[in-house]
């Protein structure tokens, strides 16, 4: 590295596409204290920083191939160290400057709290997750650098533990983004179908938690093969399901939950064959979440009084 440049009174480093480090000169090591170059980026970052810089930083770049002025925290003989970091991507590389800044007092005390540190993350995770959904209703041609960006925010827990099914946080914005979309295009309508494993307690206090949890995965395993985007399925409780059906046509919807809840029914099983009751409906003019929700529920549980394993369209 050249001498004036390891020597700039600002930390310069480069980093590869997965955030490796390839170059870092002396006034950056001297910040970090450290004698030799670390192998990651997030080996330098603390924890609410690590993931504020996958959750902000990562999506941004991708779009913009810059941020600038980004807030961090690097983690330096057990205490933090407050930087501000500038980064532009150049031929495959990441090439990225950070300077030492002196935090307000008010300000460094919430960061000593991790209970404020957590919220204010929070925050920041949320505004980012917005403005990717607002790049999918903007500009369709955006859509494809949503799904990139999604293997970028698997930070954010979006996905089931258990299952690897969407979670029910991904349910609730994804179900008020279709709200959204229905009440600004004319027509726009869609389908929410809520359906649950018919006597699942039985399962597990016959086989075991175990044998329930392997039907669950199985069950997702179906799922993730039988329903395919636009339309979105997720585990929304124990043994509790929600589709998003994204076609206008109601009666289309109620074609395709009648056939999942058939093919469920029909499958082979590894572990415990089993079946489910079903409730849809379809949004509604002045429809908010929880209106669409309950009427989906009283149609679940209307085909629970019927007998269970079977349809209720609303």
């Amino acid at each position: 590295m050249d001498e004036r440049l390891n020597l700039l009174p600002c930390g310069y480093f480069v980093l590869t596409s997965d955030w490796e480090f390839v170059e870092m000169n002396k006034t950056m090591q001297d910040i970090l204290r450290l004698n030799k170059m670390p192998r990651h980026m997030h080996d330098v970052l603390t924890v609410p920083s690590r993931i504020y810089f996958q959750t902000y930083f990562v999506p941004s770049i991708s779009v913009h191939h810059e941020v600038r002025e980004m807030y961090l925290n690097f983690k330096v003989d057990k205490r933090t160290v407050p930087v501000l970091m500038n980064v532009s991507e150049r031929d495959g590389l990441y090439e990225g400057v950070i300077v030492q800044i002196k935090v307000r007092d008010e300000y460094e005390n919430q960061l000593l709290k991790s209970k404020k540190e957590a919220e204010r993350i929070q925050q920041r995770t949320d505004e980012a997750y917005n403005k990717l959904l607002g790049l999918l209703e903007e500009v369709e041609y955006k859509q494809q650098q949503l799904l990139e960006l999604n293997g970028e925010l698997q930070e954010l827990a979006t996905r089931d533990e258990l299952t690897g099914l969407y979670n029910r946080r991904v349910f609730q914005r994804s179900l008020d983004a279709a709200i959204d979309r229905a009440e600004h295009y004319e027509a726009r309508s869609f389908s929410l179908l809520l359906f649950d494993i018919d006597h699942f307690k039985t399962v597990n206090d016959t086989h075991g938690h175990q044998v329930g949890d392997d039907v669950l995965k199985e069950l997702a395993c179906k799922l993730e093969n039988r329903i395919d985007s636009p339309d979105l399925v997720a585990r929304i409780g124990g043994e509790e399901f929600a589709v998003l059906f994204d076609d206008p046509n109601h009666q289309n919807n109620c074609t395709k939950a009648e056939g999942l809840r058939r093919y469920i029914q029909d499958s082979e099983w590894v572990n415990i064959a089993i079946t489910v009751s079903m409730g849809i409906t379809s949004y509604q003019d002045g429809d908010q979440s929880s209106h669409i929700y309950v009427r989906a529920d009283d149609a679940q549980y209307t085909s629970k009084r019927n007998g269970r394993n079977c349809l209720t369209c609303l």
